[in-house]
């Protein structure tokens, strides 16, 4: 099957976070989460090692929100229930749809860094993943 033709929510819910498709108009909440956490995130992030201006960053959103329709990359955005505070980033990337094989990416802006945010998201979005894309479920340690 073409996987442009897969239906699947576009949002999902953990305990504290909404998580969703990247959608025009994210740009700059993303970009002032990039600004707070660039000297963190560099070192481990290629996007990070320069940091874009705004309208860089907008339309890096439009072109994850375009991938994520055309199911070529899973970006999604990390979002607290409690506030709608844009938190982080997590999502499927290096996709093989053959074999549903995905790569799992994640980052926190550090300002939230150290709550257990990111496992909260990955364990949502392997959850999402094995009901949603066929795949199987991970095990995690206990």
């Amino acid at each position: 099957m073409n996987p442009i033709l897969l239906d699947f929510p576009h949002e999902f819910e953990t305990e504290r976070l909404v998580i969703r498709c990247p959608l025009p108009g994210d740009g700059t909440m993303v970009y002032e989460a990039m600004v707070e956490s660039h000297a963190e995130v560099r070192k481990w992030m290629p996007w990070a090692i320069n940091l874009p201006v705004v309208e860089e960053v907008e339309e890096n959103v439009r072109r994850a929100h375009v991938n994520f329709i055309l199911r070529e990359d899973l970006r999604l955005h990390l979002f607290l229930k409690a506030s709608g505070r844009f938190v982080g980033s997590t999502g499927l990337h290096r996709i093989n749809w053959d074999v549903r094989r995905f790569e799992i990416g994640y980052w926190i802006r550090t300002a939230e860094s150290g709550r257990g945010l990111a496992t909260e998201a990955v364990h949502g979005l392997v959850r999402w993943a094995s009901e949603y894309l066929n795949t199987m479920p991970a095990h995690f340690p206990s």
